[in-house]
């Protein structure tokens, strides 16, 4: 079976023109020496050890693995280079053997023939799951999940990338992602799955921190993060160490194919709220630059949009078309294309940017188009999905306001000495409001319940406030999933206050 293979061309790009002149797949590792002797893992090893005797275990385990890899690819299997500082990738196959030229410079000594089949795919044509397995930071890996080698396969027969929908499996456990991570180079999973590893579903601002401390101490990291996304959104779990490419020098931050620079340690994540964490619109109806106008105008009216994103063939965007540019177009005399009508300047945004930060983008001009780093359409962000966000977010603390203020207005009744004796009856002999989580003990509490004459059954109103009572803790917390998401949690809520409103009359006006 056919096997696919990243194989970089250097830190810097260095070998990749030589690589492409003269048919070749070209590893780094300028220290060590002719590898056709070894005939086993074992014995690339002990050629590192010697070669490399400073060299950490882990990162002389992790190199003998990529080296293995490298003299033991099948003829016939398919490479991917990916070009350092162009916008393409080079799909060649192999064509031979392993060779050591011991004549050429250091570094460019172990090679592979190949045919390059199709030496400028843009990354833009491959899909952005694919393209982050190709960025990763090792010098070898293989492409192995999500039918990589079919669509790498695909990708040099027509230059195009058909995709993949199926789902993604997690890890069994954080020890599991970190090997896969070491063997495979990257492993990709969701943000929901990888707080999983950890036990939680939601992202709070202290689960944000645990999960970010854990992955630092087994020099993962993962791109996006996890806060840019939403929780079903797929990143890229990676390693941190520069060293495992076996280059010589560091490599700079967020040039190669698919990895974003590492963030600064003193970068508060758990207090940003990202683009990406907003659900927003991800099937977005495009038009081609080439299309007539009348089509885009045909497809606003059907769909009701105010805007239409202008992209070329591999859905890279070109400009927009607006009501208000087409107006312009049809005012001005033209002409009915795309042309005539386009924005040259849509207002965009990326998924890592900070949400608040772009609110008034999107208040003044009703969109923003959301892009990746290569500058393709992943949605449209408007200002009615901003609504729509903002109401689902403050119901629940809203509801949650109304409930603690009827609660405290309906105990108030309670004489001081026939409350609980403890924190509760400190509190309310303070002079202070009750907290939410002292209300249980109130109702809890026989002679407070006779008192107060509600026509419930006691053990279900402290059932019910006690989970509202742990709902509201859950959301005190920074959160930055919608509080919405837990529905029992919310009708809880409603349920309880509809309970309290029966007995608790708003004074008439």
């Amino acid at each position: 079976m056919v096997r696919a293979w990243t194989v970089r061309g250097g830190q810097f790009g260095e070998r990749e023109e030589q690589a492409l002149d003269e048919g070749v797949v070209i590893a780094g590792w300028e220290k060590v020496g002719d590898l056709s002797g070894c005939a086993s893992i074992a014995d690339v090893g002990d050629l590192l050890k010697r070669a490399y005797p400073d060299e950490p275990p882990a990162t002389v385990d992790n190199w003998k693995h990529q080296l293995w890899r490298f003299i033991t690819m099948e003829i016939g299997d398919l490479v991917v280079m990916p070009r350092k500082f162009l916008a393409v990738v080079a799909i060649g196959r192999l064509a031979g053997g392993y060779e050591y030229r011991s004549e050429a410079a250091p570094g460019f000594r172990h090679t592979r023939k190949v045919e390059w089949v199709r030496p400028q795919v843009e990354r833009a044509a491959i899909g952005g799951d694919l393209r982050d397995s190709m960025g990763s930071l090792l010098t070898v890996s293989e492409l192995r999940r999500r039918d990589a080698a079919h669509r790498v396969e695909t990708l040099a027969q027509t230059g195009a990338d058909p995709g993949y929908k199926g789902a993604v499996d997690p890890p069994a456990d954080p020890e599991a992602l970190e090997q896969e991570v070491r063997d495979e180079g990257t492993r990709q999973l969701t943000a929901r799955d990888l707080i999983g590893l950890w036990g939680w579903q939601r992202r709070t601002g202290d689960v944000i921190d645990l999960v970010d401390q854990e992955l630092a101490a087994r020099g993962l990291q993962v791109s996006p993060h996890f806060t840019e996304v939403q929780l079903d959104g797929l990143i890229t779990a990676s390693a941190q160490e520069s060293t495992l490419t076996g280059e010589a020098a560091p490599e700079p931050a967020g040039t190669d194919l698919g990895h974003t620079a590492a963030r600064t340690s003193g970068e508060d994540l758990s207090r940003h709220w990202r683009i990406g964490s907003l659900p927003f619109a991800r099937d977005v109806v495009t038009i081609g630059f080439d299309e007539p106008l009348s089509r885009a105008i045909t497809r606003m009216v059907q769909g009701d949009f105010s805007q239409l994103p202008v992209v070329n063939r591999n859905n890279v965007l070109r400009g927009v078309v607006t009501w208000e540019s087409i107006a312009r177009a049809q005012l001005g005399n033209r002409g009915a294309t795309i042309a005539a009508a386009l924005d040259p300047h849509p207002h965009t945004a990326q998924e890592q940017e900070e949400l608040f930060v772009r609110i008034d983008d999107i208040q003044r001009h009703g969109f923003l188009i959301v892009t990746d780093g290569d500058n393709l359409v992943l949605g449209i962000l408007t200002a009615s999905d901003l609504a729509d966000q903002l109401k689902l977010r403050v119901e629940p603390f809203i509801l949650l306001g109304e409930a603690e203020r009827r609660l405290r207005r309906l105990t108030d009744r309670l004489p001081v000495d026939q409350l609980p004796i403890g924190s509760v009856r400190n509190t309310r002999a303070a002079g202070k409001y009750l907290t939410l989580g002292q209300y249980p003990e109130v109702l809890r509490d026989d002679a407070c319940w006779a008192l107060l004459g509600w026509p419930y059954e006691q053990d279900d109103l402290v059932r019910r406030v006690t989970a509202v009572k742990n709902y509201r803790n859950e959301l005190a917390h920074w959160d930055m999933d919608a509080p919405e998401t837990k529905t029992e949690a919310l009708t809880e809520t409603k349920q309880l206050l509809s309970l309290l409103k029966l007995i608790d009359h708003d004074p008439r006006p």
